[in-house]
């Protein structure tokens, strides 16, 4: 896997290089022409960083992340007290209706969903298109055990809020035992 990343990384950089190689660094270059190649190879940068970004998305399938479509974008924060785990997710233009949450195994919490824009990427008069839609799945480790009752999950302004009851501590429980 990794050799399959480092020859995609590769094959960008060749790539981004057969792209811009009419501009090379003259000693006389004015500070104009520095600036049109700083500009340029800042793009080349942001557009490697997606493309390696893309590419080891798709690899950490093991991790604590799993990425469809626009689940990079999808920020989660987890917090907890003395009594609760609380998930935050930011899920801008989502319907309540379209959101899944499931607990997995009283510690793995994995919110899903999808998104639809009315205007597609190739539709006449686009002229940027920035906003992510399709589905998307995330998978978040809880700090600790959790119960499986007493959820409670809200959305409001974009934010799903998911508050989660601790599991309580067990009780030691002291026996005597006799030796016969």
């Amino acid at each position: 896997m990794v050799k399959k990343i480092a020859g995609f990384v590769f094959i960008g950089a060749l790539l981004a290089g057969i792209a811009y190689s009419d501009i090379e660094p003259k000693e006389d270059m004015t500070a104009q022409d520095l600036s049109a190649l700083r500009k340029k190879m800042s793009r080349v940068k942001r557009e490697m960083d997606l493309l390696i970004k893309d590419m080891v998305s798709g690899a950490s399938a093991a991790s604590d992340v799993v990425l469809k479509d626009f689940a990079g974008d999808v920020s989660i924060d987890v917090l907890q007290n003395e009594k609760n785990v609380i998930v935050k997710a930011d899920l801008p233009g989502m319907e309540k209706d379209k959101i899944n949450i499931a607990l997995e195994s009283g510690r793995f919490l994995k919110i899903s969903g999808s998104r639809d824009v009315l205007k597609s990427r190739n539709s006449p008069g686009v002229v940027r298109q920035e906003r992510f839609f399709g589905s998307f799945e995330k998978t978040v480790e809880l700090p600790c055990e959790v119960e499986n009752f007493g959820i409670n999950a809200t959305y409001k302004d974009g934010v799903l809020e998911i508050t989660i009851p601790k599991k309580a501590p067990a009780k030691e429980n002291k026996v005597k035992i006799s030796v016969k």
